[in-house]
């Protein structure tokens, strides 16, 4: 059975664990990163991938607002190659009466306030659209529709975004373990307390080891609470959903973020060259 000290071992492979091994390696510190699965094989590998300004924040959290469209731009400079420009429109609905305009001048004020963070994430500012105008980027939309607001965030490829942090911290130093789950904690006593001091792991081909680490970092994603469990420590977690569609096909050149009948909102995003 392997037993082996680092002075840090993360269990998670997906945007955060690699990201954060990559960190550790480049510091200098023996790392050790698990994942169940494959890189990037959870969360992060089923979101949009889109990099937020933090527009949806604007209205009561100018501040995440402003960290969110400040991370876009560290990305941009950290790892341009990895990224592509999501040109979007808003889409503004007919209202009746003067409801129209009224809140067409709202979402106008609305985006002229997004454009001041727009620098940060280098962004491009916002322009009003009739319908006209609208029609003329894209045909198809509905006969409600009376025009838009452009505005455009970042993508981001995600799997690249990860492999590419595994293989840094890898050529660092980093030893990195795939398919390999996480069983249960080692633990040693600090007076009536435990403090735990490694891993045990089983491998697809079901051999176990002992990892010991001076720090186990938790990086599991929705897994953490169960993860938590193997530690006596119970952390609620309340997950957020979110259901992607995905066709066969390019529906259009720009993303369009627009309302359900519930008013939930949803995007239509067109991905890299696909």
């Amino acid at each position: 059975m392997t037993q082996e000290l680092f002075d840090v071992i993360i269990v998670g492979g997906g945007v955060n664990g690699c990201g954060v091994a990559r960190d550790c390696a480049l510091r200098g510190l023996k790392t050790l990163l698990i994942e169940k699965k494959d890189l990037c094989g959870g969360t992060s590998g089923a979101s949009s991938g889109m990099i937020h300004g933090g527009l949806r924040y604007l209205l009561y959290d100018v501040k995440t607002t402003r960290t969110s469209s400040k991370d876009s731009g560290y990305i941009q400079k950290i790892a341009p190659f990895l990224l592509f420009r999501i040109p979007l429109l808003y889409l503004m609905n007919k209202e009746k009466g003067f409801r129209s305009e009224l809140l067409a001048e709202l979402l106008e004020t609305f985006f002229e306030v997004y454009d001041r963070y727009a620098k940060l994430k280098n962004g491009k500012p916002h322009t009003r659209l009739n319908r006209e105008e609208v029609l003329q980027l894209e045909p198809g939309l509905a006969s409600h529709i009376q025009g838009a607001m452009t505005f455009d965030e970042w993508g981001i490829d995600a799997y690249r975004l990860c492999v590419l942090n595994a293989k840094d911290a890898q050529k660092n130093g980093a030893k990195i373990l795939l398919h390999t789950q996480v069983l249960d904690f080692l633990f040693e006593s600090e007076g009536d307390k435990k403090k735990i001091k490694g891993v045990v792991v089983q491998t697809s081909e079901g051999k176990k080891h002992h990892y010991f680490g001076k720090l186990v970092l938790n990086l599991a994603g929705p897994w953490i609470p169960k993860l938590c469990q193997k530690a006596g420590v119970e952390v609620k977690l309340r997950p957020a959903k979110g259901i992607h569609i995905v066709f066969d096909r390019r529906i259009s050149n720009v993303g369009f973020v627009t309302e359900t009948i519930d008013r939930r909102s949803i995007f239509l995003l067109p991905h890299q060259n696909t």
